[in-house]
């Protein structure tokens, strides 16, 4: 019995020496503990003592990764969705369009659009609002109307 109760107190202890680093869902700390050798039973006692002392929590972890997605980070629904998944979590129903959401990552990263862009520069742009997850038609039309005089070009 000593032996049980010594073990999960490793596991407590490591996983609270990763959630100390960032913040996980409780999919990736079982991974994670699993990984390390600890068996299921251990793993869930581990992860009941530290939801009920509120050192893990996947609904605040879901508004933490949402908050950054739609306002710090702005991303696409598929990146999003891609990003809830690998963590375990169900993704969350969002606010506001997606164009918006496109158009206010242009203005994070780039800020005010330039009077004149080279066609190079708006490849640039294109391609971080695909990398940020976004749809190729909906990456054109957030640039269009980040920066209207890209209407005047053929």
């Amino acid at each position: 019995m000593q032996g049980q109760s010594g073990r999960l107190a490793q596991a407590i202890a490591q996983s609270l020496r990763w959630l100390r680093v960032r913040d996980l869902s409780t999919y990736e700390l079982a991974q994670r503990l699993a990984a390390k050798g600890y068996d299921e039973s251990e793993t869930r006692e581990a992860i009941e003592w530290l939801r009920a002392e509120g050192y893990l929590s996947d609904e605040r972890l879901s508004e933490r990764l949402t908050e950054r997605y739609t306002d710090e980070q702005p991303s696409g629904r598929s990146r999003i969705e891609q990003e809830f998944a690998r963590r375990g979590l169900s993704p969350p129903e969002l606010e506001g369009d997606e164009e918006s959401r496109a158009v206010h990552a242009l203005f994070r990263r780039f800020g005010e659009p330039p009077a004149e862009a080279e066609p190079r520069e708006v490849a640039r742009w294109f391609r971080f609002l695909l990398q940020r997850g976004f749809e190729p038609e909906l990456a054109q039309n957030a640039l269009r109307r980040w920066n209207p005089r890209l209407n005047d070009e053929p």
